[in-house]
């Protein structure tokens, strides 16, 4: 009986390592798909998203890793018109294609009080300053979206030193 306690103790810190990150793959990986877009991986690492801000092309396919205890979910009032919203089930490994130009943003729905969320910029949006904007504007009619007012101020700023506002 000591052999089944030993594996049952070991899944489980196995279990709690990859909540917390400390199995985490490298950031920012990516790849060419085989439907011809590129492949970007997004790892959570404890209650955030690694990389917080990614930038893709229409046709690209994002990934997430390390997701035990973790979902994604796209915030309804932030998704491009015309792109699908996203609610994925605790622990699933999403691979979801970005078709639409424009700015997504998605959350972890048990952390989001800890602000774990991510930006996805697909493409070169038009006028991405009044997006972002637009975006900030909205959150006063949705108090639950209130965590991504910092996100998006974060946005602005690596916008920014990318030459990209």
């Amino acid at each position: 009986m000591k052999t089944k306690t030993t594996i049952t103790a070991s899944l489980f810190a196995a279990l709690c390592m990859g909540a917390f990150g400390i199995f985490s793959t490298a950031s920012a990986d990516h790849h060419e798909s085989s439907t011809g877009g590129t492949t970007h991986t997004v790892d959570a690492q404890g209650v955030k998203f690694n990389p917080m801000f990614l930038y893709v092309e229409p046709g690209d396919t994002v990934t997430w890793s390390n997701m035990i205890g973790h979902n994604v979910e796209t915030i309804d009032i932030m998704v491009p018109e015309g792109q699908e919203k996203v609610l994925t089930e605790m622990g699933q490994l999403p691979a979801i294609t970005f078709d639409q130009t424009g700015i997504v943003v998605y959350k972890c729905t048990p952390h989001w009080g800890a602000r774990m969320g991510g930006i996805i910029v697909v493409g070169k949006p038009d006028d991405p300053s009044a997006i972002i904007d637009a975006y900030t504007a909205a959150i006063e009619s949705d108090p639950s979206s209130k965590p991504a007012k910092g996100l998006l101020k974060k946005l602005r700023v690596d916008m920014e030193s990318k030459g990209l506002l």
